[in-house]
């Protein structure tokens, strides 16, 4: 057997063709979340070709891949909605079936071991709970930064007066704010500091 045999039978084996399926679903989320580097683009296409390669030689199951997919799409959600694990455990469930019945075993060839379905299972959890709370992590950093930028050492008019907790307008928007003294409609203040959801201000001039 020269070695493009080798390979070929070794892409058409369900475990490597399922595993380079999941490597590349890992790879196509992690280049939404952090895009521009190139590497993760570049797995993704490699491993989701290899395994669609594979998989088209074996008898899939497209509900198992729809269930696997869905799996996915329950994960990214739990980042999105606060569900208090509910998408997570959702996730889990399908992932799991979903890997189960991808590949529907003959006599002649099996399906997805079931030790593998479940240490991809806990590898994907692992995946979603670090490195895709670490990235959406990542993401929302620049953004407090930015406002941060755009909002500390700007000037705005109060619109519900501070005692010491009342309302500025700053840029059109309209802020919950806090004041180390009274300030009164109409007056003018200058924003501090940003603490959680609301603006640290003081009397301007």
């Amino acid at each position: 057997m020269d070695i493009a045999q080798a390979l070929w039978q070794l892409l058409i084996n369900p475990n490597v063709a399922y595993l380079l399926l999941i490597i590349g679903l890992w790879s196509a989320i992690t280049a939404f979340l952090m895009p521009g580097t190139g590497l993760p683009e570049a797995i993704a296409a490699i491993a989701l070709v290899l395994s669609v390669t594979g998989l088209v030689q074996l008898p899939v199951n497209f509900v198992g891949a729809a269930m696997i997919a869905l799996a996915f799409v329950l994960f990214v959600l739990e980042f999105k909605i606060v569900s208090h694990g509910a998408l997570t455990v959702g996730g889990i469930i399908s992932f799991a079936l979903g890997s189960v019945f991808l590949v529907r075993p003959t006599e002649s060839q099996p399906g997805v071991d079931l030790i593998v379905v479940g240490l991809t299972t806990v590898a994907t959890v692992a995946f979603f709970v670090f490195a895709v709370s670490a990235a959406v992590k990542a993401h929302k950093l620049p953004a407090i930064s930015n406002l941060q930028n755009r909002l500390i050492g700007a000037h705005g008019v109060v619109k519900q007066p501070l005692s010491p907790v009342g309302t500025v307008q700053v840029k059109s928007e309209l802020w919950t704010a806090i004041a180390d003294e009274p300030l009164a409609v109409g007056e003018h203040v200058i924003i501090q500091k940003i603490e959680g959801l609301r603006l640290r201000v003081a009397r301007s001039g």
